[in-house]
């Protein structure tokens, strides 16, 4: 047996593709029909990826890249423009809590409703300019998957029957997801 390093990877349900180089600006922005994924990288200092997509007024659209948590040395800032230029939204750094061991939370996150019908435009690219072949990306573009997880301190207990010890529940939501969680033990005693 040959022991290897870790290689983190991600898998989903969505529709994949790859980008299409020359997508470094709107008139050569890469079209892409929502819901996807889109693989990608920035392949050189100063490079941006650029994604059209076409939505309806009052649609709620989520724009997310994975990369820094996928060991990428990317540190992603994302911006939504309609078709005129005008900035909609735009996000460096958003904070997953679901990945707290990470110090710098550098992946970038866009949860937008787009205010007409019409052509929208989200540029991805390296908040330090920087570029080059280990700089990849996994950009989801689609309209919210509200969801949640939980985390449970400490993850494991070890107690008589009689004994009480404490737990704390940690709920992480993700896109939105305001709903109640109901909790309960398997084989209470």
């Amino acid at each position: 047996d040959t022991i290897s390093n870790t290689m983190p990877f991600a898998v989903d349900t969505l529709p994949e593709c790859l980008d299409k180089e020359s997508n470094d600006a709107p008139p050569a922005a890469q079209r892409v029909t929502l819901p996807i994924i889109v693989n990608g990288r920035i392949d050189r200092r100063g490079d941006w990826d650029v994604f059209r997509v076409e939505g309806r007024a009052g649609e709620q659209v989520v724009a997310e890249v994975t990369a820094r948590r996928l060991a990428s040395p990317l540190d992603s800032v994302l911006e939504l423009t309609d078709a005129a230029g005008k900035r909609l939204a735009f996000n460096d750094d958003h904070e997953d809590k679901a990945d707290a061991l990470h110090t710098h939370h550098a992946d970038s996150l866009i949860h937008a409703t787009l205010p007409a019908d019409g052509s929208y435009f989200l540029r991805l690219g390296d908040a330090r300019r920087e570029g080059g072949p280990e700089y990849a990306y996994r950009l989801r573009i689609s309209p919210p998957q509200p969801d949640f997880a939980l985390r449970v301190v400490p993850s494991a207990i070890n107690a008589n029957s009689w004994q009480l010890k404490p737990i704390t529940v940690f709920a992480l939501r993700k896109d939105g997801f305001d709903g109640e969680i109901a909790l309960s033990f398997r084989g209470d005693p």
